[in-house]
């Protein structure tokens, strides 16, 4: 397949998902193309099974009417699966990135192997997979958020060297959701692997300029997006800042140092402040953690543990912010879910340092990490869509 059909293929095919129904006349005016080149290639795409034809819409004036195509209902569909402290969740997504179904199993997986952990999630890939499989879907691929560093060898193999809030080092974890996909009857389904913390959906929280993105749920991470895309370091994950030393000689961390800044802003150390369990659970469900109701409610311990947490963060951009100048910060996952007691006290601990930046929330829920990975799992088909066609079983 030439570089340019290639291409203009994988154009029309992220312009049709993107949105609902839409004309060939108006794809062409979207993709600068020709309009016969525009039916031709989206005749390509309906063959491939990955668009399809709604017919023409009524003509409101004078001409023909207009036929309209959309993303596939019955095409592929991505599988997202995300590993926290205590639970296992999964999401079904569509073309268009819709949610289809969605899985949550409760485990504990803090400290567990990460063979361990991939048995916890075998009820819920197995629900997943039951679900696509009964609407004739195809699986185009498994994506797996964790929350921490991710590693590729010299062949792009990927390996989980570092995730502090389970306890995991050097894991090979696409090996392992393989060997469970194997033995559900899911022979070939590519897996891929990638940090959390929502970062495969940050970009879309940032519809211009350049900003750095800060969220997490276990770990905190940040992430430079610019250019509509996420920028993910050699590594391809987003740096853990949660682990980035704020204090010297400070609070023990459960990574093993001391004075990071997850001793001061993680889950663990906030909701300790206020005695109560990290909440994660809680959180995936409700949209709320137990602190967050706490600090919402003017619990005095609440709000003296969310200025520290805002100061010491405004201290690990410190450097990021020096170096990178983003036009703004974006303040994603479970801190953003804490409002303006956690965001004032950012924002003036920000503005005595660098008083050009601007603070604002992201717009993704709880449940990003697992939406972002579901969708993530979609890219080859996005990219490739006729290709990606020819190679499906």
């Amino acid at each position: 397949m030439g570089t340019d059909r290639k291409h203009n293929l994988a154009l029309l095919m992220r312009l049709i998902c993107a949105g609902g129904p839409v004309t060939r006349v108006e794809l062409a005016r979207r993709a600068g193309l020709s309009t016969v080149a525009v039916t031709n290639l989206v005749t390509e795409l309906i063959e491939a099974g990955v668009v399809a034809d709604l017919g023409a819409v009524p003509a409101s004036g004078p001409g023909r009417p207009a036929g309209r195509v959309a993303a596939a209902h019955e095409g592929p569909v991505g599988l997202g699966l995300c590993f926290d402290v205590d639970y296992v969740a999964g999401y079904v997504v569509d073309l268009r990135g819709r949610p289809r179904h969605r899985e949550l199993r409760r485990a504990t997986l803090a400290g567990t192997e990460p063979a361990e952990a991939v048995r916890a999630a075998r009820p819920v890939l197995r629900r997943l997979f039951e679900q696509a499989v009964t609407t004739d879907r195809l699986v185009a691929g498994v994506a797996v958020a964790v929350e921490g560093v991710i590693e590729h060898d010299r062949d792009g193999y990927p390996t989980v060297h570092r995730a502090p809030s389970l306890g995991w080092r050097d894991a090979d974890l696409r090996a392992l959701v393989e060997r469970e996909l194997a033995a559900l009857g899911a022979h070939g389904v590519p897996v891929q692997i990638g940090g959390g913390a929502g970062y495969a959906a940050a970009a879309e929280d940032v519809e211009e300029g350049s900003a750095l993105y800060v969220g997490g749920e276990a770990e905190l991470g940040a992430v430079l997006v610019s250019a509509g895309a996420a920028h993910r370091g050699a590594a391809g994950a987003a740096g853990l800042l949660g682990h980035v030393p704020v204090r010297h000689r400070g609070r023990s961390c459960p990574c093993g140092l001391r004075g990071c800044l997850d001793a001061y802003a993680g889950r663990r150390a906030m909701a300790a402040a206020v005695g109560v369990g990290e909440g994660a659970v809680n959180r995936l469900l409700t949209g709320e953690d137990p602190f967050g109701r706490r600090l919402r409610a003017g619990q005095e311990a609440a709000a003296a543990a969310a200025e520290l947490a805002a100061h010491r963060l405004a201290d690990a951009l410190a450097g990021p912010l020096a170096v990178l100048d983003p036009e703004v910060v974006v303040l994603g996952g479970r801190l953003a879910a804490l409002g303006e007691p956690f965001a004032g006290p950012l924002r003036r601990r920000l503005a005595d340092h660098h008083p050009w930046t601007l603070l604002r929330p992201g717009r993704r829920g709880p449940d990003a990490v697992l939406l972002g990975a579901a969708r993530g799992a979609l890219a080859e088909v996005l990219a490739d869509p006729v290709g990606w066609a020819d190679r499906a079983p």
